[in-house]
């Protein structure tokens, strides 16, 4: 950075006395944010894809009528016809409008179409009747699966290198790359089809990976203990906050505009968003320019200082600097020396750990995003509303709202618990994750009823103040592995969503099994550090 532009942004900082942490929590927050709606702005403009693409099996010129074939009057009225017909198909290409395929197809036969001969363009419009015909269950499956294939490989390589290398360059990096092919979707989809669109959703899943774990990593460098529960909570549960402006955007832009302009909507507030939190937030308080010498120490104070490794970029920045000195830099130089690699054995024996994956995989089933999105969005349109009307947009958000004020709550009270001592970390972790357990079993026992969705709201906000937590308590120095390996094998729900589903409406055992599967993962979840995030030391 320039050092003009840092003094400046220092200046700043210091005049209104804005705490750095502060500040990176809401950038890692905008993060999360914009990591959901590039993950699910293709499940809003799907079925405009689909009509784009598998829509059109004539070129975009309108078709040439044989003269001959038809009387001198009829010459007319059937180029006229079929230059309508032609300027319909280019509207629904733009997305604007989808033409009433039942009076084409009558004019068409009543008009152009000679006694015992197939009148053109008769195979496309029959194609054009369903998004399900254009493309298969299977084809569309396909396309929302290439996503989290890739989203599942890149978790744990993007957790070490957050932990390496920094969680500010590993998480700019991932969001730039996931905007610019954000970005390039509409030009892919439109020059290479379904091939393209695939593998493009694929690229930016893998992308994607490395969000969660490197702001874990960025997390346990800067959150103190104390106010673990409710920033930490706060930022990972922005992906609510990301569903919201998903649905108000996908409401109120596309039902005027081209499809496209959503994905550069999101596309571009991303690439802003690149470019302010390179400028101003570092991956260790030790590091950044900005902070205070009183706020540095009561991180450094708050933060299990004596299990926090530097990252060897900011190791040999920190040699001669102000960060540390003595017997303290000697100890650290020596632990640091021993942690290159993480302690895989130690972490793949540990049963706290795959309590945490256990419970991450069936949070992420139930949860089933692209779902219930696509199903909210469907119940605007079969009531005939737009997202115009107030009642409709607060109908619509309340429930993404309410799990991210909800998990504010829970964190709140979570952080209260520790600190009065009235439970301890892993007592209150277990609590909150017989919360959601409870507030699930009640969702679905009342889920007819009214008023029965406050108990997934309640579940959710639990579930970010407890099983989203756990990495950073288990292990500060590993937490970003620690998030990769839980969120990677979480999200094969989501990867396996249509085989899955079926499976459960098939055997009624597979709902009984999942609910074991949680009873005895929040049974076994710690949330005391351990024994593998110190590193031992190798004999001289």
């Amino acid at each position: 950075m320039l050092p003009a532009v840092e003094q400046k942004l220092s200046d700043i900082f210091i005049y209104l006395e804005v705490r750095q942490r502060w500040v990176l929590c809401c950038f890692t927050f905008l993060a999360i944010i914009n990591a959901y709606t590039m993950r699910l702005c293709l499940d809003c403009t799907l079925n405009r894809i689909i009509l784009e693409c598998g829509g059109h099996r004539v070129d975009n010129v309108p078709q040439v009528l044989n003269p001959k074939a038809l009387p001198n009057w009829r010459i007319e009225l059937a180029m006229a016809l079929n230059h309508t017909e032609y300027q319909l198909r280019s509207r629904l290409k733009a997305g604007k409008e989808q033409p009433d395929l039942n009076q084409i197809s009558a004019k068409g036969t009543r008009d152009r179409e000679p006694a015992g001969e197939k009148r053109p363009g008769q195979e496309d419009s029959q194609e054009r009747l369903s998004c399900s015909e254009q493309w298969p269950r299977q084809t569309q499956s396909l396309v929302v699966m290439a996503f989290y294939a890739g989203y599942v490989l890149s978790h744990v390589p993007g957790g070490r290198l957050a932990e390496r290398y920094g969680g500010k360059w590993v998480l700019s990096a991932a969001i730039l790359t996931s905007a610019v092919l954000t970005l390039l979707t509409p030009t892919a989809v439109r020059q290479g089809g379904l091939y393209a669109l695939v593998a493009v959703r694929l690229l930016v899943g893998i992308c994607e990976g490395p969000c969660f774990p490197a702001v874990c990593a960025l997390l346990a460098q800067w959150v103190p203990e104390q106010e673990r529960g409710m920033l930490a909570s706060c930022v990972l549960s922005g992906g609510e906050i990301g569903i919201t402006m998903v649905q108000l955007v996908s409401g109120l832009l596309i039902a005027e505009q081209d499809w496209p302009v959503f994905f550069y909507l999101v596309g571009g507030g991303a690439v802003a968003w690149f470019l302010g939190f390179t400028l101003v937030c570092y991956s260790t308080p030790d590091h950044c320019p900005f902070i205070q010498s009183e706020e540095r120490e009561y991180i450094r104070c708050n933060t299990s200082n004596s299990f926090l490794l530097t990252t060897g970029r900011e190791r040999e920045e920190m040699d001669g600097e102000d960060g540390y000195e003595g017997e303290d830099r000697e100890h650290r130089r020596e632990v640091e020396a021993t942690c290159n690699t993480a302690p895989w054995r130690s972490m793949l024996n540990s049963t706290p750990l795959w309590a945490l994956v256990s419970t991450s995989m069936q949070q992420e089933f139930q949860q089933k995003l692209p779902q219930e999105l696509q199903i909210a969005l469907e119940e605007v349109r079969a009531r005939g509303t737009s997202f115009s009307e107030l009642t409709t947009i607060i109908e619509t958000i309340a429930p993404s709202v309410g799990n991210w004020i909800a998990s504010l709550t829970t964190g709140r009270l979570s952080d209260v618990l520790i600190e009065q001592q009235i439970l301890t970390r892993t007592q209150t972790r277990r609590l909150m994750s017989w919360l959601v357990f409870l507030c699930g079993s009640m969702y679905m026992l009342q889920i007819k009823m009214s008023g029965a969705r406050i108990w997934s709201v309640l579940g959710m906000g639990a579930y970010y103040a407890s099983i989203k937590l756990l990495p950073l308590d288990m292990s500060p120095n590993y937490a970003g592995t620690l998030m990769g390996i839980s969120g990677g094998m979480g999200a094969l729900p989501a990867l396996l969503m249509p085989y899955l589903e079926q499976l459960e409406t098939d055997y009624k055992l597979v709902s009984s099994v999942r609910a074991a599967m949680w009873v005895i993962g929040a049974s076994y979840i710690s949330g005391d550090v351990q024994a593998f995030n110190q590193p031992e030391r190798e004999p001289q």
